[in-house]
C-alpha cells in the first residue's frame, strides 16, 4: 500500500567518495595554524589583479551540519548527475595546487563545495538547476552565492572543462583512497561487494561509469556525447 511517502535516494557511490576526500583534507588543514585562512592570493586577469583567497568562503561560524549530511540533502533535491561530486572535487583540488597558500578547513569546506557542485552542475547537466535553488538547498542567500560561484571561477582561472581522463583518474584515485582508509567504516555498507566488482569489470573493459536509476536499471553517468571535455 502506497503510504505517500518518498523513500529517500541513497547516496551514490561518487557522493561518499567526496566526502570522504574532503573530511580527511579539513582534518589534517584544521591542524594547521590559523594564519592562513585568511591569507590573501593574487589572481591575475587580462584586465587586472584581483585579490581572491577561501576566506570569502569563510562561515561565521563552523556549521553544525556534517559535510556528508549536507552533500546528501543536496543530492535529495539536487538530483545530481553523480559525476558532478568527482569534478567539485576536481574543481577544489586545483585551485589548490593553482593557489598554495589556500586552505580547505571546516568553516569554509560547505561553502566551497556548494560552489563547486554548482559549476559542475552547469557544466556537465544538459539541465541543471538556477543559483537561487541552490542557494535555497545549501542554505545561504541567492546573492552569496553568485558571489562563491564567481570567486570559484577566478580561482579556478576559469578553467572548468574536464576531460575523461582527468576525470577517471581523479574517480580511481578517490575510490581507491577511500578503500583503503574506510575498510573498518560503516561508509563501505554502501558498496555492496558485487556492486564494487561490477563497477571494477566496466572501469577495466573501458567502459564509462554506470550507476543505478530509480527502477534498477543501469546507465551511462558520463557518456560522450555529454561529457566531451578537455581539461
Amino acid at each position: 500500500m502506497d503510504s505517500g511517502l518518498t523513500t529517500p535516494k541513497s547516496p551514490p557511490p561518487e557522493l561518499l567518495m567526496l566526502s570522504h576526500a574532503l573530511e580527511r583534507l579539513v582534518t589534517r588543514n584544521n591542524q594547521l595554524s590559523s594564519h592562513c585562512l585568511t591569507k590573501p592570493t593574487s589572481v591575475h586577469t587580462e584586465s587586472d589583479e584581483k585579490q581572491c583567497s577561501l576566506s570569502v568562503f569563510m562561515a561565521a561560524r563552523t556549521p553544525t551540519i556534517a559535510l556528508k549530511r549536507y552533500l546528501e540533502r543536496i543530492h535529495r533535491f539536487a538530483d545530481l548527475d553523480p559525476a558532478c561530486f568527482i569534478i567539485a572535487f576536481v574543481y577544489i583540488d586545483q585551485a589548490v595546487h593553482i593557489h598554495p597558500d589556500l586552505i580547505v578547513v571546516s568553516m569554509n569546506v560547505h561553502r566551497l563545495t556548494l560552489a563547486s557542485l554548482l559549476v559542475a552542475s552547469k557544466v556537465l547537466d544538459d539541465m541543471h538547476h538556477n543559483n537561487a535553488f541552490f542557494s535555497r538547498i545549501g542554505g545561504i542567500s541567492n546573492s552569496e552565492l553568485n558571489k562563491l560561484e564567481l570567486e570559484l571561477l577566478f580561482l579556478l582561472n576559469f578553467r572548468v572543462c574536464v576531460s575523461s581522463s582527468v576525470f577517471q583518474r581523479y574517480y580511481s584515485h578517490m575510490e581507491m583512497e577511500m578503500l583503503r582508509n574506510c575498510v573498518n567504516e560503516k561508509i563501505l555498507n554502501n558498496f555492496p561487494e558485487d556492486i564494487m566488482k561490477e563497477e571494477h569489470e566496466a572501469r577495466k573493459n573501458g567502459l564509462n561509469q554506470v550507476r543505478l536509476t530509480n527502477n534498477g536499471s543501469r546507465r551511462h553517468s558520463m557518456s560522450p556525447a555529454r561529457h566531451s571535455f578537455v581539461y
